[in-house]
């Protein structure tokens, strides 16, 4: 599970500094749709990959840094936008279309590959503590079975799963991968559908974008290079028109919420942050 929406924000990530579209008349949707791509890429399934690799250090590079607190504003105003969706996988057809339209199989397969890897290098420690975070207090409470899930998104990540990139992973790694993640894919409730219950409260929703940082972060740096490298290989193939023809999609799924304005300019808040602490990482 981690895996498939990692992949998926990854390479929507590579193509971030061409997210800016051309707005339509409504003043209130002029904003949103020139950020709409990007904010999906922020956080349309969820923050395993808001950081796309970055170096292990000694100290935290989120907790008690401007990243933690823009995180979890961005956590908090993401909420109730993530609650009104009923069908999260237009984005997920069109995303796809987009890669195999426009990317190389090779590179996209590789970005895949080296996902994997850096995801196996995490510390289980980096583990076992996220998988604390998410059963005391970002699922505290939240049952399957009653919870508000994030609509579409079981067969969201069954359409990553069989995607063409993620097929060309070597099943032994795949399967490392998969046993490695099960204490934390298994404090992540599911409801009968496969979709993924959403935090019971937008204060918990803040520690969860926090905690999926933190372990993003925690990926070694040599790893991380290497993922990084692959993205952007990937990324300079997705020309700004071809991004924007995610637009549509993102506009049916997210911006008839009156809220969804605020996750745009959180997410835009964010994302200096987020590119600085890599960069940074990368360069130590």
């Amino acid at each position: 599970m981690l895996f498939n929406r990692a992949l998926a924000l990854t390479l929507l990530l590579s193509g971030s500094a061409a997210f800016n579209v051309a707005p339509k008349n409504n003043p209130m949707l002029s904003e949103v749709n020139k950020n709409i791509a990007g904010m999906v890429a922020a956080g349309v399934i969820s923050a395993a990959a808001l950081v796309p690799g970055a170096a292990m250090a000694a100290d935290s590079l989120v907790a008690g840094t401007p990243l933690e607190t823009k995180l979890a504003n961005f956590g908090e105003a993401s909420y109730p936008v993530f609650n009104s969706v009923k069908d999260v996988s237009p984005i997920a057809d069109s995303f796809l279309g987009l890669v195999n339209s426009k990317v190389k199989a090779a590179d996209a397969n590789e970005v895949a590959q080296k996902a994997v890897d850096g995801l196996l290098a995490i510390p289980d420690s980096a583990i076992t503590t996220y998988k604390g975070a998410l059963s005391k207090v970002v699922f505290a409470g939240v049952k399957a079975d009653s919870c508000v899930t994030l609509g579409g998104s079981g067969s969201t990540l069954q359409k990553f799963a069989n995607s063409d990139p993620v097929k060309s992973v070597d099943s032994a790694k795949f399967d490392a991968l998969k046993k490695k993640f099960t204490p934390a894919n298994t404090a992540v409730p599911t409801a009968k559908n496969g979709d993924i219950c959403l935090p019971g409260s937008a204060a918990a929703s803040s520690k969860l974008w926090v905690a999926q940082a933190e372990l993003t972060l925690s990926m070694p740096k040599d790893e991380a290079s290497a993922l990084v490298a692959s993205i952007a290989k990937a990324g300079k193939q997705a020309t700004r028109p071809a991004i924007a023809t995610l637009v549509p999609a993102a506009e049916g799924v997210f911006t008839k919420n009156p809220e969804a304005l605020k996750m745009v300019l959180a997410g835009k808040d964010v994302e200096p942050n987020v590119i600085a602490t890599v960069k940074a990482a990368l360069s130590k």
